[in-house]
């Protein structure tokens, strides 16, 4: 398993079609719920009006309030779309807003991503995360790599 921090870039906002669910760590992992959405995200994603790519986008929107694995936050499983169209009735709509963003790249098992968010958290609270996913077929294998994208304040 490998991290790094890229760059810092400058990214344009994301339009996001998807499944939003609020949760807290410890019962994402231990009902799979990221998961099971991502998978039917990927069945699904063909009903998304102008969806660019197939990639799939996680946002982890956390309260002001301060995390720990057992407070719920908001987690979004989205595709990105060019423009909103007509969203299918049990998907809501989401925007990244443009900014300056650190890019860091998780290698390797996703199960194991939490050894590079141990090294994202170093850098102190934030409002939201962005994971993409290429490949969400790939993700447990030592070539996965998952972008991981922090607002830079």
């Amino acid at each position: 398993m490998t991290t790094t921090q890229v760059e810092i870039l400058e990214k344009e906002e994301i339009k996001l079609v998807g499944f939003s669910v609020m949760e807290s760590l410890n019962d994402i992992l231990a009902n799979r719920t990221v998961g099971i959405l991502r998978e039917d995200l990927d069945k699904r994603k063909n009903e998304v009006e102008n969806r660019e790519g197939d990639g799939i986008y996680l946002i982890q929107l956390y309260s002001a309030g301060g995390w720990t694995p057992d407070t719920p936050f908001e987690n979004i499983v989205a595709v990105k779309v060019s423009s909103f169209a007509e969203i299918p009735s049990d998907m809501i709509t989401h925007v990244v807003p443009a900014g300056q963003y650190a890019k860091f790249v998780h290698i390797g098992l996703e199960s194991e991503i939490s050894h590079t968010y141990d090294r994202i958290n170093d850098y102190g609270p934030r409002p939201f995360d962005v994971e993409y996913w290429e490949d969400i077929h790939s993700l447990e294998t030592e070539e996965s790599e998952i972008d991981i994208y922090i607002p830079v304040k």
